[in-house]
């Protein structure tokens, strides 16, 4: 999810959320007798209340009411579940001064096949996304809790440097997401 949807979302919630609360704390007032809440009860025209649906124009507005309702919902997660895919990077050619296009997500499998030949790791998965508004190589190594993390840390810069410097400066992070099994895991192989 982009960062702008996400702050959407969440002013959608907060005024959905403050609405619901305060329509909550009317109706328990009201239930437990608040004075000022009877009140404020007792100034409604109940015959013009309970008149309502059967106006005209009742019918036309639960209507219009659900068919807005239903059209927020549907584009509010085509919003939340578009996927956050990235674009194939053009990279400029030093030899040729042609452009070279490049699939993020290959590139983050190939990364994911670099540290899986590194000792001790025993699974990654890879993909490339937008975190953030920025294209990002996430990579998930699972691995041994034996794992020299400080050599392994190394390695993973190490990779992370020859990605930047493969893209030749295009904006493109990579993230290395590195969990160790516990140690009394046992070891299994996939055959």
């Amino acid at each position: 999810m982009r960062h702008r949807t996400a702050a959407i979302n969440r002013v959608i919630v907060l005024l959905v959320g403050l609405a619901l609360l305060g329509f909550g704390t009317y109706a328990v007032a009201w239930d437990l007798q608040v004075p000022l809440v009877r009140e404020w009860v007792s100034r409604y025209d109940r015959e013009r209340v309970t008149a309502l649906p059967d106006q005209d124009w009742w019918g036309w507005a639960l209507a219009a009411t659900v068919l807005v309702g239903l059209v927020f919902g549907i584009v509010l997660l085509a919003l939340d579940l578009t996927r956050r895919r990235t674009s194939p990077v053009a990279v400029p050619d030093r030899e040729s001064g042609t452009f070279v296009t490049v699939d993020l997500g290959s590139l983050a499998n190939g990364v994911a096949i670099e540290l899986a030949e590194y000792p001790g790791v025993r699974q990654t998965r890879a993909r490339a996304v937008i975190e953030r508004g920025l294209p990002t190589l996430s990579i998930v190594v699972t691995a041994d809790p034996t794992l020299d993390l400080h050599d392994f840390t190394r390695k993973s810069e190490d990779v992370a440097s020859w990605v930047a410097s493969t893209l030749g400066g295009q904006e493109v992070a990579t993230q290395v997401l590195l969990h160790l099994d516990r140690a009394d895991h046992p070891v299994h192989v996939e055959s």
